[in-house]
């Protein structure tokens, strides 16, 4: 049958384990067409000598035509030999880069879509991983194609060229999109925080609350506890300093991408929440103060 270099590296790789099979006995009959030219240049030899006019004409040019497509062949199988082996290390390279951003674009999408991302680790693995992104993976892809599509008849190359130009384009999406991932997983993340602060904020404001109701309670052991949660802690700078933080991001964010609101959205909210909690803690603060010595 015919040789063909399509079809993938496997297929290349078989039909050229079938070929060095069968050319590995050329050895074997080039040794017996020498035997032959050996004995037929004899047999000349002793008919030239011999007296009367024989003609060797017909028999020299068989003994050359077969001569001539030993020759053809055995050259033409070595040609096929280097074509096959070239075809087969282009379709492994080529088949390797692709697979290596394949995989790479198989995790990224896993990582963007991932909703619940709640430790700074988490968001600190997501930036190695967008950040030691490989630029070379593509140029190599595109290389590798090219020599691929030099190995191929023009009719086989299309298929070459679609996948680069489908992987090409989906690179360039998840490279576009990894910015704004994640400065969402940065912004969520402070987003927790934020809320977390806000719920042991409401529960220390509902300890004094309880406490400063319960009139057993000594009033200077409240400010005292009052003054150590939120002065001494700075939990006000720190939420003040989570917000800002979220502010930073939002706006980034806005100029990225104009049309998404989202993030803006969720800081109003935020200022407002932070709002009401300041009221209460300054409420707070001024019942006990307000309670006379």
């Amino acid at each position: 049958g015919s040789l063909s270099l399509a079809g993938g590296k496997d297929a290349v790789q078989t039909q050229l384990d079938k070929h060095r099979t069968f050319f590995a006995r050329n050895m074997y009959y080039k040794a017996m067409l020498d035997s032959k030219n050996k004995v037929f240049k004899n047999i000349i030899h002793s008919v030239t000598d011999q007296p009367g006019n024989i003609d060797t004409h017909e028999a020299n040019s068989k003994m050359q035509q077969l001569n001539d497509r030993f020759s053809y062949v055995s050259q033409n199988a070595q040609l096929w030999e280097q074509k096959l082996q070239e075809a087969v290390r282009c379709w492994h390279n080529f088949r390797e880069c692709e697979r290596i951003i394949s995989d790479w674009l198989l995790k990224a999408e896993q990582l963007i879509s991932e909703k619940h991302i709640d430790t700074k680790e988490t968001v600190e693995s997501h930036k190695i991983f967008f950040e030691r992104v490989n630029e070379r993976w593509i140029h190599d892809l595109v290389q590798t194609a090219h020599d691929l599509r030099n190995c191929l008849p023009s009719d086989q190359q299309r298929s070459i060229i679609n996948n680069v130009e489908r992987l090409q384009a989906k690179w360039k999406e998840v490279l576009s999109f990894a910015p704004l991932h994640l400065m969402r997983l940065e912004f969520r993340l402070d987003e927790t925080t934020f809320h977390q602060y806000i719920k042991d904020i409401e529960k220390e404001i509902n300890i004094e609350q309880q406490a400063f109701n319960n009139k057993q309670e000594n009033i200077d052991m409240i400010i005292a506890r009052h003054k150590d949660y939120f002065v001494n802690r700075n939990v006000i700078q720190e939420v003040e300093h989570c917000i800002e933080n979220m502010r930073k991001i939002a706006e980034n964010h806005a100029q990225w991408q104009p049309e998404d609101h989202s993030l803006n959205v969720a800081v109003t909210t935020i200022e407002q929440q932070w709002t009401g909690t300041m009221q209460k803690i300054e409420h707070l603060k001024k019942q006990l103060h307000q309670i006379p010595e």
